[in-house]
Protein backbone atom coordinates (compact mmCIF):
# COMPACT_ATOMS: atom_id res chain seq x y z
CA UNK A 1 0.00 0.00 0.00
CA UNK A 2 1.49 3.51 -1.17
CA UNK A 3 2.08 5.59 1.58
CA UNK A 4 -0.03 8.68 2.73
CA UNK A 5 2.63 11.51 1.53
CA UNK A 6 3.25 10.10 -1.35
CA UNK A 7 -0.74 9.89 -2.18
CA UNK A 8 -1.43 13.16 -0.96
CA UNK A 9 1.40 14.50 -3.35
CA UNK A 10 -0.47 12.75 -6.34
CA UNK A 11 -3.95 14.34 -5.22
CA UNK A 12 -1.92 17.53 -5.21
CA UNK A 13 -0.83 17.42 -8.44
CA UNK A 14 -3.71 16.14 -10.12
CA UNK A 15 -5.97 18.77 -8.66
CA UNK A 16 -3.82 21.87 -10.02
CA UNK A 17 -4.25 20.28 -13.55
CA UNK A 18 -8.31 19.46 -12.65
CA UNK A 19 -8.66 23.22 -11.68
CA UNK A 20 -6.37 24.71 -14.25
CA UNK A 21 -7.89 22.52 -17.11
CA UNK A 22 -11.66 21.58 -16.11
CA UNK A 23 -10.98 17.68 -16.01
CA UNK A 24 -10.82 15.71 -13.21
CA UNK A 25 -7.33 14.70 -13.21
CA UNK A 26 -7.27 11.25 -13.97
CA UNK A 27 -4.69 11.80 -16.87
CA UNK A 28 -1.88 11.64 -14.16
CA UNK A 29 -3.85 9.99 -11.72
CA UNK A 30 -3.93 6.96 -12.75
CA UNK A 31 -0.77 6.41 -14.44
CA UNK A 32 1.14 7.67 -10.80
CA UNK A 33 -1.33 5.21 -8.89
CA UNK A 34 0.33 2.73 -10.89
CA UNK A 35 3.72 3.74 -10.51
CA UNK A 36 3.36 3.32 -6.25
CA UNK A 37 1.83 0.01 -6.77
CA UNK A 38 -1.80 -0.03 -7.73
CA UNK A 39 -2.81 -2.51 -10.11
CA UNK A 40 -4.25 -1.58 -13.23
CA UNK A 41 -7.71 -1.99 -12.41
CA UNK A 42 -7.90 -0.63 -8.79
CA UNK A 43 -5.87 2.76 -9.84
CA UNK A 44 -8.62 3.37 -12.41
CA UNK A 45 -11.32 2.50 -9.71
CA UNK A 46 -9.39 4.74 -6.76
CA UNK A 47 -8.71 7.26 -9.31
CA UNK A 48 -12.65 7.82 -10.59
CA UNK A 49 -13.43 8.21 -6.57
CA UNK A 50 -10.93 10.39 -5.67
CA UNK A 51 -12.10 12.49 -8.30
CA UNK A 52 -15.09 13.43 -6.77
CA UNK A 53 -13.51 15.90 -4.15
CA UNK A 54 -11.20 17.43 -7.13
CA UNK A 55 -14.33 17.99 -9.33
CA UNK A 56 -15.87 19.77 -6.21
CA UNK A 57 -13.44 22.05 -5.33
CA UNK A 58 -12.53 23.37 -9.27
CA UNK A 59 -16.40 23.43 -9.82
CA UNK A 60 -16.71 26.01 -6.81
CA UNK A 61 -13.83 27.75 -8.06
CA UNK A 62 -15.19 28.23 -11.54
CA UNK A 63 -18.62 29.31 -9.89
CA UNK A 64 -17.37 31.84 -7.82
CA UNK A 65 -15.79 33.70 -10.91
CA UNK A 66 -19.41 32.91 -12.99
CA UNK A 67 -17.30 30.75 -15.78
CA UNK A 68 -20.45 27.66 -15.00
CA UNK A 69 -23.23 26.82 -16.78
CA UNK A 70 -24.97 24.55 -14.39
CA UNK A 71 -28.04 23.49 -15.96
CA UNK A 72 -26.21 22.51 -19.01
CA UNK A 73 -23.54 20.40 -16.48
CA UNK A 74 -26.13 19.02 -14.94
CA UNK A 75 -27.71 17.71 -17.98
CA UNK A 76 -24.40 16.78 -19.46
CA UNK A 77 -23.81 14.90 -16.08
CA UNK A 78 -26.99 12.90 -16.21
CA UNK A 79 -26.19 11.71 -19.40
CA UNK A 80 -22.62 11.02 -17.85
CA UNK A 81 -24.16 8.80 -15.24
CA UNK A 82 -25.61 6.38 -17.65
CA UNK A 83 -22.27 6.09 -19.79
CA UNK A 84 -20.15 6.04 -16.63
CA UNK A 85 -22.22 2.93 -14.29
CA UNK A 86 -21.71 1.20 -18.50
CA UNK A 87 -18.33 1.54 -18.74
CA UNK A 88 -16.82 1.17 -15.35
CA UNK A 89 -18.81 -2.18 -15.54
CA UNK A 90 -17.13 -2.57 -19.03
CA UNK A 91 -14.32 -2.12 -17.24
CA UNK A 92 -14.42 -4.68 -14.80
CA UNK A 93 -14.15 -7.36 -17.49
CA UNK A 94 -11.35 -5.91 -19.57
CA UNK A 95 -7.55 -7.14 -19.24
CA UNK A 96 -5.07 -4.46 -17.75
CA UNK A 97 -3.39 -3.84 -21.50
CA UNK A 98 -6.79 -3.57 -22.95
CA UNK A 99 -7.39 -0.77 -20.29
CA UNK A 100 -3.94 0.59 -20.68
CA UNK A 101 -4.18 0.80 -24.53
CA UNK A 102 -7.92 2.23 -24.56
CA UNK A 103 -6.94 5.04 -21.79
CA UNK A 104 -4.23 5.94 -24.31
CA UNK A 105 -6.38 5.68 -27.38
CA UNK A 106 -8.68 7.75 -25.40
CA UNK A 107 -5.73 10.40 -24.30
CA UNK A 108 -4.61 10.70 -28.13
CA UNK A 109 -7.93 12.02 -29.73
CA UNK A 110 -8.80 14.57 -27.03
CA UNK A 111 -5.02 15.95 -27.26
CA UNK A 112 -5.42 15.90 -30.80
CA UNK A 113 -8.73 17.85 -31.23
CA UNK A 114 -6.65 20.95 -28.20
CA UNK A 115 -3.69 21.02 -30.08
CA UNK A 116 -5.53 21.70 -33.18
CA UNK A 117 -7.94 23.96 -32.09
CA UNK A 118 -10.28 25.28 -34.09
CA UNK A 119 -13.66 27.60 -33.61
CA UNK A 120 -16.87 26.13 -32.76
CA UNK A 121 -19.37 24.70 -35.24
CA UNK A 122 -21.56 27.86 -37.23
CA UNK A 123 -24.38 28.32 -34.86
CA UNK A 124 -23.41 26.76 -31.97
CA UNK A 125 -24.57 28.40 -28.60
CA UNK A 126 -27.41 29.72 -30.74
CA UNK A 127 -29.51 26.78 -30.82
CA UNK A 128 -32.75 26.36 -28.54
CA UNK A 129 -32.47 25.29 -25.63
CA UNK A 130 -34.14 21.49 -25.92
CA UNK A 131 -31.09 20.99 -28.90
CA UNK A 132 -28.40 22.28 -26.23
CA UNK A 133 -30.02 19.55 -24.01
CA UNK A 134 -29.83 16.82 -26.90
CA UNK A 135 -26.04 17.61 -27.59
CA UNK A 136 -25.37 18.08 -23.76
CA UNK A 137 -26.67 14.33 -22.99
CA UNK A 138 -25.12 12.84 -26.03
CA UNK A 139 -21.68 14.58 -24.89
CA UNK A 140 -22.39 13.04 -21.52
CA UNK A 141 -23.05 9.43 -22.74
CA UNK A 142 -19.73 9.63 -24.63
CA UNK A 143 -17.70 11.23 -21.92
CA UNK A 144 -19.20 9.07 -19.19
CA UNK A 145 -18.61 5.58 -21.15
CA UNK A 146 -14.77 6.67 -21.42
CA UNK A 147 -14.22 8.02 -17.96
CA UNK A 148 -16.06 4.97 -16.66
CA UNK A 149 -13.27 2.80 -18.41
CA UNK A 150 -10.40 4.84 -18.22
CA UNK A 151 -10.86 6.08 -14.39
CA UNK A 152 -11.09 9.38 -15.80
CA UNK A 153 -13.48 12.57 -15.05
CA UNK A 154 -14.02 13.24 -18.77
CA UNK A 155 -12.93 16.17 -18.78
CA UNK A 156 -11.06 15.13 -21.59
CA UNK A 157 -13.67 14.73 -23.60
CA UNK A 158 -16.79 17.43 -22.28
CA UNK A 159 -14.19 20.53 -22.41
CA UNK A 160 -13.13 20.60 -26.48
CA UNK A 161 -17.22 19.19 -26.62
CA UNK A 162 -18.88 21.81 -25.12
CA UNK A 163 -16.36 24.46 -27.19
CA UNK A 164 -16.88 22.90 -30.07
CA UNK A 165 -21.18 22.07 -30.33
CA UNK A 166 -22.41 24.43 -27.60
CA UNK A 167 -20.20 27.00 -28.60
CA UNK A 168 -18.68 27.70 -24.94
CA UNK A 169 -15.38 29.82 -24.27
CA UNK A 170 -12.39 28.00 -22.55
CA UNK A 171 -13.41 29.36 -18.99
CA UNK A 172 -16.76 28.56 -19.45
CA UNK A 173 -16.30 25.15 -21.17
CA UNK A 174 -13.71 24.12 -17.96
CA UNK A 175 -15.84 25.20 -15.19
CA UNK A 176 -19.20 23.49 -16.76
CA UNK A 177 -16.63 20.42 -16.82
CA UNK A 178 -16.45 19.95 -13.02
CA UNK A 179 -20.05 20.09 -12.67
CA UNK A 180 -20.53 17.50 -15.19
CA UNK A 181 -17.72 15.28 -13.61
CA UNK A 182 -18.97 15.32 -10.18
CA UNK A 183 -21.86 13.27 -11.21
CA UNK A 184 -20.11 10.94 -13.58
CA UNK A 185 -17.22 9.97 -10.86
CA UNK A 186 -20.16 9.18 -8.14
CA UNK A 187 -21.89 6.82 -10.84
CA UNK A 188 -18.74 5.42 -11.31
CA UNK A 189 -17.39 4.79 -8.04
CA UNK A 190 -20.63 3.25 -6.93
CA UNK A 191 -20.45 0.66 -9.58
CA UNK A 192 -16.75 0.07 -8.84
CA UNK A 193 -17.28 -0.21 -5.33
CA UNK A 194 -19.85 -2.85 -5.58
CA UNK A 195 -17.07 -4.62 -8.07
CA UNK A 196 -14.49 -4.40 -4.56
CA UNK A 197 -11.80 -2.27 -7.28
CA UNK A 198 -11.89 0.84 -5.36
CA UNK A 199 -9.49 1.81 -2.41
CA UNK A 200 -12.09 4.59 -0.66
CA UNK A 201 -9.86 5.40 1.98
CA UNK A 202 -6.80 5.92 -0.91
CA UNK A 203 -9.26 7.86 -2.68
CA UNK A 204 -10.20 10.21 -0.22
CA UNK A 205 -6.79 11.05 0.97
CA UNK A 206 -5.88 11.91 -2.51
CA UNK A 207 -8.96 13.47 -3.05
CA UNK A 208 -7.86 15.74 0.02
CA UNK A 209 -4.82 16.87 -1.40
CA UNK A 210 -6.44 17.05 -4.55
CA UNK A 211 -8.95 19.63 -3.53
CA UNK A 212 -6.13 22.36 -2.32
CA UNK A 213 -4.35 22.02 -5.76
CA UNK A 214 -8.33 22.10 -7.44
CA UNK A 215 -8.54 25.59 -6.02
CA UNK A 216 -5.05 26.64 -7.08
CA UNK A 217 -5.05 25.35 -10.09
CA UNK A 218 -8.08 27.54 -11.10
CA UNK A 219 -7.34 30.72 -9.83
CA UNK A 220 -4.21 30.49 -12.62
CA UNK A 221 -5.87 29.08 -15.47
CA UNK A 222 -9.31 32.25 -14.93
CA UNK A 223 -5.92 34.30 -15.27
CA UNK A 224 -4.32 32.67 -18.44
CA UNK A 225 -6.13 33.05 -21.90
CA UNK A 226 -8.17 30.26 -23.29
CA UNK A 227 -6.46 29.17 -26.38
CA UNK A 228 -2.66 29.31 -24.48
CA UNK A 229 -4.39 26.61 -21.77
CA UNK A 230 -5.97 24.66 -24.87
CA UNK A 231 -2.27 24.02 -26.42
CA UNK A 232 -0.94 23.63 -23.09
CA UNK A 233 -3.09 20.78 -22.01
CA UNK A 234 -2.97 19.38 -25.68
CA UNK A 235 0.78 18.92 -25.26
CA UNK A 236 0.40 17.31 -21.67
CA UNK A 237 -2.02 14.55 -22.72
CA UNK A 238 -0.15 13.83 -25.51
CA UNK A 239 2.75 13.21 -23.75
CA UNK A 240 0.65 11.12 -20.92
CA UNK A 241 -0.77 9.10 -24.34
CA UNK A 242 2.32 8.27 -25.72
CA UNK A 243 4.01 6.77 -22.57
CA UNK A 244 0.91 4.89 -21.76
CA UNK A 245 0.68 3.08 -25.40
CA UNK A 246 4.29 2.75 -25.21
CA UNK A 247 4.18 0.61 -22.04
CA UNK A 248 0.93 -1.09 -23.54
CA UNK A 249 3.12 -2.19 -26.04
CA UNK A 250 6.38 -3.10 -24.53
CA UNK A 251 4.04 -5.02 -21.72
CA UNK A 252 1.98 -7.65 -23.86
CA UNK A 253 1.32 -9.48 -20.31
CA UNK A 254 -1.36 -7.69 -18.51
CA UNK A 255 0.53 -6.11 -15.29
CA UNK A 256 -1.65 -6.55 -11.56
Amino acid sequence: MAQPWKLILIGLVAGLLSGGFGIGGGIVLVPLLVAVGFDRHRAHATSLAAIVPIAVAGAVAFGLSGEIDLVLGLVIGAGGVVGSVLGASLMNRMSSRSLSIFFGLVLIAAAARMVAGGNPLPGSGDQIWLVQASIAIAIGLFSGFQAGIAGVGGGVVIVPATIFFLGFGQHLAQGTSLVAIILTAIAGTIVNHKNRRVRLKDGLVIGLGGVAGSVVGAQVALGVEGRTLSLVFGVLIMVLAIRTLYQAIRNPEPVG
